[in-house]
């Protein structure tokens, strides 16, 4: 993850890389716990959380939103990220 973001962009190689690479990850902990239901349903929400996100700010962009608004949005969508990053964090506090 640190040297996807050492340059501070990130490229749809890196996108994509990053997207696989967490599907293989999160592959393995399904099989190794086949009847934990929440797995099989966090992977495609979290699919979906992306896609919404996607959408929300290519719709907000077609609006030409001002520089305040920009700053605005993204960090709004990046506290909704953050607060995703809080309760992983919390939650596995406890593994």
């Amino acid at each position: 993850m640190k040297q996807v973001y050492a340059d501070q962009i990130m490229t749809s190689a890196e996108f994509m890389a990053l997207r696989d690479d967490a599907d293989v990850l999160f592959d393995k902990l399904k099989v190794q716990f086949p009847d934990n239901g929440a797995l099989a349903l966090f992977q495609p929400l979290s699919d979906v959380a992306v896609q919404a996100m996607q959408l929300g700010i290519l719709e907000f962009k077609k609006g030409k939103p001002s520089a305040e608004a920009k700053a605005l949005a993204k960090q709004s969508f990046g506290f909704q990220v953050a607060y995703i990053k809080a309760c992983l964090d919390r939650f596995t506090q406890a593994l």
